[in-house]
């Protein structure tokens, strides 16, 4: 058998709070309301994403007021954890946040590979 491919999503919260059901996935909403599920072919380059996006307090205050408290005390800790997901766990993912579309590997700039779900 060959070896599964993997990819990584963004997880809100430390692996404690994951494992007592506080976790929560990290998701976008874009300008024009739809909702965006980042996924990386690399642990590496979630963690480049979460270091350039949430080290700022801006951003924290940002995703306080889009959750529900419950969430409150993992997010303004600032803990975030890089998953790896096969193809099935993506899916999982993208319809726990009703993901409009997948985002490969955001990036800067206007060219983004982008898998758009028909709903």
């Amino acid at each position: 058998m060959g070896e599964e491919s993997y990819l990584h999503i963004i997880g809100v919260g430390s692996t404690e709070d994951w494992d007592a059901g506080r976790g929560s996935i990290y998701y976008i909403e874009d300008r024009r309301g739809e909702t965006c599920l980042p996924v990386f072919t690399t642990p590496e380059r979630a963690q480049w994403w979460v270091s350039a996006n949430f080290n700022a307090p801006e951003a924290h205050m940002a995703m306080l007021e889009s959750v529900g408290a419950g969430y409150a005390e993992p997010l303004t800790e600032g803990q975030f954890i890089v998953m790896p997901v096969d193809s099935n766990s993506v899916a999982k993912a993208a319809a726990i946040v009703d993901a409009d579309y997948l985002l490969r590997d955001p990036r800067p700039g206007e060219q983004q590979e982008v898998l758009r779900f028909n709903k």
